[in-house]
């Protein structure tokens, strides 16, 4: 009975962020195709470098805000 209690705990905790690898992964892809469009109308090389950065930042937000409202329910 234990060993089953306990697996479930450690799959929970697991599981716990797994929104928040999703939203690098997207965020990466994200700024990357931004600073891409952006970058095709501005020379600059401060949006190659910015772009993918901001992209994860905002990926790493919304996942962990998946992430809490997951473990509320």
């Amino acid at each position: 009975m234990t060993d089953k209690n306990n697996t479930n705990k450690e799959q929970d905790n697991n599981d716990r962020n797994s929104f928040v690898g999703f939203g690098v992964a997207f965020g990466l892809l994200g700024g990357a195709l931004f600073s891409s469009i952006v970058g095709m109308f501005f020379e600059s090389p401060l949006i190659w470098a910015f772009g993918p950065g901001l992209g994860m930042l905002i990926g790493i937000v919304i996942g962990s805000i998946m992430d809490s409202n997951k473990i509320k329910e």
